[in-house]
């Protein structure tokens, strides 16, 4: 409370670390309210972190998203940990998103130790999701096994999809964070470049549509962007590893990257608000998840 007896303004960092495909992504958007990091079924869809911001009465929490803690066999994977890793850097609360459907396994335990090593002291929230999935006889096993895990008795059972006890989480959330000001306008949502994000969801599109490697394969290139009084004109390269992945993409008499350009610009449209002609391209460029350069460039490297 102030002076006035008015509950005082919270704002700060909070981040969401997990493994792959647990719903971080999917978390940080229904609590943002809008779309901000892209979201499938395939594992790693998240690359980079990405910072979501909600408001709310007497609040504002940037959420840092990060890639899925994963096995890195790639320079890509390798960036992706590490961002995850730095993320805890200077932050006010810890989100540990968890399959809570499942009994903890390696990766989780090492998630709890970068935790441990890398945010010693931070305030940690367990979020248990795709409590839809969770038997009723599991239920108490698994939420032992995981606060014991990850060191707390704070935990809520969410389904993100569904918005189950999002909301819920969300008031958690909001009372580790420290009184401040805001740290960012009322009608920013995120960090992200409009051109980063519209490459993103393109991706997303691609992600949707394809099985397999495809997925871990694909990179969007955003290489012009032109504003027009009538519309905004985007060019971007869609990046594979193969020959037989640019065929898969481009699809027979190019419908497959018809397909995905018309639902992506849907998505880029909705977010700049007015209308786009994107025009997509795809180029085989053997092994760029090991290139430092290819990934500096894509935005996933510094």
């Amino acid at each position: 409370m102030d002076a006035g007896g008015k509950a005082a303004f919270r704002a700060g960092y909070a981040a969401l670390i997990g493994k792959p495909n647990v719903g971080k992504s999917t978390l940080l958007n229904a609590m943002v309210g809008q779309k901000v990091s892209i979201v499938s079924n395939k594992p790693q869809t998240t690359r980079r972190k990405v910072v979501g911001v909600a408001n709310g009465p007497g609040y504002q929490i940037a959420f840092i998203d990060t890639p899925g803690v994963h096995e890195a066999k790639t320079q890509l994977g390798r960036v992706m940990v590490e961002h995850a890793r730095m993320a805890l850097a200077e932050i006010d609360a810890v989100i540990a998103v968890v399959d809570g459907a499942h009994h903890p396994g390696d990766i989780d335990k090492q998630i709890a130790a970068i935790i441990e090593a890398s945010a010693e002291g931070t305030p940690r929230i367990l979020c248990m999701n795709k409590m839809d999935l969770l038997k009723a006889e599991d239920v108490q096993r698994n939420v032992d096994a995981y606060t014991a895990l990850f060191g707390t008795n704070d935990y809520m059972l969410t389904a993100a999809t569904q918005g189950v006890n999002v909301d819920r989480l969300l008031g958690m959330i909001v009372d580790l964070m420290p009184e401040g000001e805001p740290m960012f306008a009322e009608d920013e949502f995120t960090d992200q470049s409009s051109r980063f994000m519209a490459g993103e969801m393109v991706r997303e599109k691609i992600l949707e549509a394809t099985r397999q490697e495809v997925p871990h394969s694909v990179a969007v290139m955003v290489d012009s962007w032109t504003d027009s009084p009538e519309l905004t004109h985007i060019g971007a390269t869609i990046l594979v590893e193969k020959a037989s992945q640019r065929g898969i993409l481009i699809g027979k008499g190019g419908q497959f990257l018809k397909s995905v350009g018309t639902k992506a610009r849907t998505d880029i449209e909705a977010m700049l608000g007015r209308s786009v002609f994107l025009e997509l391209h795809v180029k085989v460029q053997e092994g760029w998840r090991m290139s430092p350069r290819i990934l500096h460039e894509l935005e996933y490297g510094d």
